[in-house]
């Protein structure tokens, strides 16, 4: 037997013996002593009486001491252990887990696991207590231990397979704890698993109450899936470029993908490399039947031996009409001296084609302007940006807003590089002056007819700007510092120009070249006027809808509605791939889709031969617990009353 305590932090308590000493001492009298003749007599009778007191204090002391000493060892949960084997027929408490994450639908992985996990409740000693549990748990979950083995095995049965994964070693942890409190000492979960990587932080996970079966049935199992989907619109199509996987050690040769959009199919044959990808791009003409505010579609190839991932949906949104939000950060009582004045000019004349509403406020007004109801917002030479308005900003663009920043004399760089660091494509420096022209990159945005005209844009002061990873430089100045620079974040674009949408900075507000470039940012096809509507298993989505809403439904692929709060509108209930219908006040909204997430596809295994026990089980040994606390408890109860028994014989 060895002993240990199970929270030994608990141990610091100890320190608190000192507080009955130090009372102790602080009680004690002292004084001078004086003889009296006359009382000598009394000293006797005395003497007695003081070496009881003494003795009654220390009696005490000794017991209040005590007190604290086992108060605090019981908090630290003391607990003899020894090492049991596993096989052993003494009764113990067993925690079989399955894998149900998808990846287990690979073959008849699943139902193979669910006979091994019987089998196990099975071949339990008797007397033992059981409970059968999913490795990515339902919501709402209560483990519990019963002794009866057929409703252990009927729970088992149970258990469906989930479109997702988790944290196997956070779940597997929680999964011990909660046997805590079991009624035997010998304690195992069981995890029956395909020893797939993906849910894993490390290949060398043990822990001596833990044993993991292997139950695939291929030791390099392959599989193919479409792993991502995008689509777009574009002036004369909708653009749908599909990404296939080959998780395979040989050629998909002429695999076939299809396409298919609004009740349109298109086909085509790839080839994928081992262990690689390809992407290949459908391109459906636009028509009448996906016009609509909503289109839906799906991207497939032929069934293997994990269907599940064979097929990925997804929903293309228009929103109509553009709407676009001008800040306008230097307003002038004559509309033509206004920061925003050629930005407006040009953004109207682009709205008579393009249908779109623009409003124009001024700084003040932004701060309290509600971001979400816009699909394009500009920012001309802003120069207060609260954390608040940042943060909202910055959740605004993440969830597929495009926001473009022109800058100015009023822009501090100091500022903008802290509340907006995370979204702007660089870090600002100072302005300078300059004398440069315009330059042309390489970039698809922008037409070739609009680069022949590009040279005759000069610009005399801008912010120098240090890209950030993953930022484009779009445009730039004859000294080959960036013009127009992007950067994608989340869902949505951020632009920024290093000079001014007027002219005190230069003269391209003025060019043949300004009004294009701002018809592209307008031209919901080019930048595709989207909303957010494709998510994977467990997102959270944000629900679109109008503050007057009283009521929001969302009716999920299994045909079962789900209410959700207007005031939150956030939809968690993501457990199911399909597509999500969302109704407003009875009324149908739009859709949204919900897809696998793409890394439980790879099915690339542990090394199970890294799986090793701890020292002291290598004959299959589990570690064993006796929580030794209620004695403790008793003794506190004791010494108590111990206490007030001695407190009484001495007064």
């Amino acid at each position: 037997m060895n002993f240990s305590f199970l929270s030994p932090i608990f141990l610091i308590g100890l320190i608190a013996v000192s507080l009955p000493v130090i009372a102790h001492l602080i009680s004690r009298k002292s004084g001078f002593q004086k003889r009296f003749p006359a009382v000598r007599f009394l000293l006797a009778s005395q003497g007695e009486m003081a070496t009881r007191s003494r003795l009654k204090d220390l009696i005490l002391l000794l017991l209040r001491a005590l007190i604290i000493v086992i108060i605090a060892l019981l908090f630290a949960k003391p607990a003899i252990f020894s090492f049991s084997r596993a096989d052993s027929s003494e009764p113990r408490t067993l925690a079989v887990v399955i894998d149900n994450s998808f990846s287990m639908g690979y073959g008849d992985n699943f139902n193979n696991a669910k006979e091994e996990a019987v089998r196990l409740i099975d071949s339990a000693p008797d007397g033992s207590f059981f409970t059968a549990l999913p490795l990515v748990p339902e919501r709402g979950e209560a483990i519990s231990v019963i002794q009866d083995r057929a409703s252990a095995k009927k729970d088992l049965k149970q258990i469906p397979l989930s479109q997702t994964f988790t944290d196997n070693e956070r779940r597997l942890e929680q999964v011990y704890s909660a046997l805590e409190k079991a009624p035997n000492q010998d304690k195992e979960v069981v995890l029956v698993t395909d020893f797939q990587k993906n849910g894993w932080k490390s290949e060398e996970f043990t822990r001596t109450w833990l044993r993991l079966i292997d139950i695939s049935d291929a030791e390099s199992p392959w599989n193919r899936a479409v792993t991502d989907v995008e689509s777009r619109y574009t002036k004369e199509s909708i653009k749908v470029k599909v990404k296939a996987s080959n998780f395979s050690a040989s050629e998909a040769s002429e695999l076939l993908t299809e396409a298919k959009l609004s009740g349109e199919e298109i086909k085509a044959y790839i080839d994928i490399a081992p262990g690689d990808f390809t992407t290949e791009e459908f391109i459906f003409p636009r028509a009448q039947k996906n016009e609509g505010p909503e289109a839906s579609g799906s991207a497939s190839i032929p069934e293997d031996e994990l269907r599940i991932d064979d097929t990925r949906r997804f929903v293309l949104s228009r929103s109509g009409a553009l709407n676009v939000l001008i800040v306008d950060g230097d307003p002038r009582e004559d509309s033509r001296l206004s920061e925003s004045y050629y930005l407006a000019s040009a953004a109207e004349t682009a709205s008579e084609l393009l249908r779109s509403r623009i409003r124009i406020k001024d700084n003040e007004s932004f701060l309290d302007e509600d971001l979400s109801a816009y699909d394009l917002i500009f920012l001309t030479n802003v120069g207060e940006i609260t954390p608040g308005k940042a943060a909202e900003l910055e959740e605004y663009i993440e969830r597929g807003g495009t926001t473009v920043i022109f800058s100015g004399d009023r822009v501090r760089a100091a500022s903008y590089n802290a509340l907006l660091k995370n979204i702007l494509p660089g870090e600002l420096g100072a302005p300078t002056q300059k004398d440069s022209t315009l330059i042309s990159v390489k970039t698809d945005m922008f037409s070739e007819e609009l680069f022949e005209k590009i040279g005759q844009t000069t610009v005399n002061r801008s912010f120098t700007l240090i890209p950030a990873q993953g930022a484009e430089t779009v445009l730039k100045l004859s000294d080959e510092t960036p013009f127009l620079s992007y950067f994608g974040y989340g869902e949505g674009n951020v632009f920024l120009f290093t000079s001014t949408a007027d002219t005190s900075w230069g003269n391209f507000a003025i060019t043949p070249v300004f009004a294009p470039v701002i018809k592209e940012f307008l031209d919901f096809e080019s930048l595709s006027n989207t909303k957010r509507r494709n998510y994977v298993v467990g997102d959270k989505v944000r629900i679109d809808r109008s503050p007057s809403a009283s009521s929001i439904t969302v009716k999920d692929p299994s045909g079962e509605n789900l209410k959700i709060e207007p005031e939150q509108a956030v939809f968690e209930d993501t457990e199911l791939t399909g597509i999500y219908k969302v109704l407003i006040d009875g009324d149908r909204a739009y859709e949204f889709s919900v897809n696998l997430d793409p890394l439980e596809s790879n099915l690339e295994k542990l090394d199970v031969l890294s799986i090793e026990s701890e020292p002291g089980s290598e004959l299959g040994l589990v570690k064993v617990f006796k929580e030794l606390w209620r004695y403790f408890l008793w003794g506190v109860i004791a010494l108590f009353i111990s206490e007030s028994v001695a407190r009484a014989l001495f007064s």
